[in-house]
């Protein structure tokens, strides 16, 4: 794409950019366009592999391309153009957008679990929600690699609570085990319990365990 930013430019409006900033608070506002997922995946059609070395982008908007891109396969090494990527990951909208194909071609979980012992809260948020997106793979696997998390920050911890939830329509008692055995610490539980009591996939038997297990 010959102007990038112009259109960007041309995407963005002023009521998706105070959006965008509200709910994406660790990103600095000055580099939020406003720009529409929808409007994103039409740009990013029009670009190609060179973008990906484009490091580091300038905007929010042009870390969600990069990450559709890679999704997109227009690189060689899926796992290269990701740790080229990792410093630069500083947001959860960013980090949830990755969902590589290729990942449901083979076996990824070593890397889906070296991310995880990442020190920095979003590249081990990024391992999380893989692990998620891959648990039919190996459900006890990736409950035991997820619960092995060093948790606390918050960005952490809810990706945590997150897969926990999706976790419990694969194996609920291996769930249920760290809950009730207070072996996940009280923020990574709270959360938990949160997630599964909205979710609409849960039965109500589960539910009301997990409500129990909230109350202690």
């Amino acid at each position: 794409m010959t102007n990038l930013n112009e259109a960007l430019r041309e995407a963005a409006t002023e009521r998706h950019k105070a959006f965008s900033e509200r709910l994406i608070p660790t990103v600095p506002s000055d580099t939020i366009i406003g720009v529409p997922m929808p409007a994103l995946r039409k740009i990013a059609k029009d670009l190609d592999g060179s973008f990906l070395r484009e490091l580091p982008h300038e905007s929010y908007e042009e870390n969600i391309l990069h990450g559709l891109l890679i999704n997109r396969g227009v690189c060689e090494d899926v796992m290269e153009a990701l740790d080229d990527f990792l410093p630069y990951l500083d947001n959860w909208a960013v980090v949830d957008a990755i969902d590589p194909p290729e990942f449901y071609r083979g076996d990824y979980r070593d890397y889906y679990e070296r991310l995880m012992k990442d020190s920095r809260p979003f590249v081990t948020r990024l391992g999380i929600v893989l692990a998620l997106r891959h648990l039919a793979e190996d459900p006890p696997g990736l409950i035991g690699a997820v619960a092995a998390v060093e948790s606390g920050p918050y960005y952490v911890d809810m990706a945590m609570a997150w897969f926990f939830a999706e976790a419990l329509l694969h194996d609920a008692e291996a769930v249920f085990t760290l809950l009730e055995s207070e072996a996940l610490t009280p923020s990574v539980t709270r959360k938990t319990v949160r997630k599964i009591k909205e979710s609409f996939r849960v039965p109500d038997e589960l539910k009301n365990r997990a409500a129990a297990v909230g109350k202690k």
